[in-house]
């Protein structure tokens, strides 16, 4: 069971709590997306869109899901504590499942 589903994202909101583990790690995805997304407009996305992340990954930091599902409209931000980095695969599927029962 996620331990957190935020359900529909009104947005993503900076506050001084989303960067205390500093800039490194933003500076670094930033760096790493490149140019981002510019071949298109993220916040004309329609389709149902689930972000699944863990609450407390120690690779990747539960703003980063945040930040994703805040950009995409409608977007369903899923955490689930109980899970690592790598074994949060295992929610895929089912997330897919999901998905696919709902419509566009």
């Amino acid at each position: 069971m996620p331990s957190e589903v935020v359900g529909q994202s009104a947005g993503w909101l900076s506050t001084a709590s989303d960067f205390a583990h500093g800039l490194e790690g933003y500076t670094d995805d930033r760096l790493a997306d490149g140019a981002g997304w510019v071949t298109f407009d993220v916040t004309s996305i329609q389709c149902p869109v689930t972000v699944l992340h863990r609450g407390s990954d120690r690779m990747v930091d539960v703003i980063h899901a945040r930040h994703t599902a805040g950009l995409v409209p409608g977007a369903e931000l899923v955490i689930f504590d109980d899970l690592g980095h790598f074994s949060i695969v295992t929610k895929v599927v089912p997330a897919i499942v999901s998905l696919l029962q709902r419509q566009c």
